[in-house]
C-alpha cells in the first residue's frame, strides 16, 4: 500500500510541477521560429536572450535578431 502512496505521489508531483511551465515561441528576422520550454530571459550585460528548447538545448540569441517573443 505505501509503495503505491508513493508512487502515485511522486506521478502527481511530476505532472504538477511540468504544468508550472509555459512554453513560448520566438520568431527571429531571418524567418525561423523557435519553440522553447519557458520565458526567456534577458541578460542586459551581454544583449542576449538565453532560454532551453524543446529538445533541452540551452540557447543564446542576441536581442537584435528578435523580432517578438509570444506565449504559446
Amino acid at each position: 500500500m505505501k509503495k503505491g502512496a508513493v508512487v502515485g505521489l511522486c506521478l502527481f508531483a511530476s505532472l504538477a510541477l511540468a504544468g508550472c511551465s509555459t512554453p513560448y515561441r520566438m520568431m527571429l528576422k531571418d524567418g525561423k521560429v523557435v519553440e522553447m520550454v519557458d520565458e526567456p530571459e534577458f541578460d542586459e550585460d551581454t544583449g542576449f536572450y538565453e532560454y532551453q528548447t524543446l529538445d533541452g538545448k540551452n540557447v543564446r540569441v542576441n536581442k537584435d535578431q528578435v523580432v517578438e517573443i509570444k506565449e504559446m
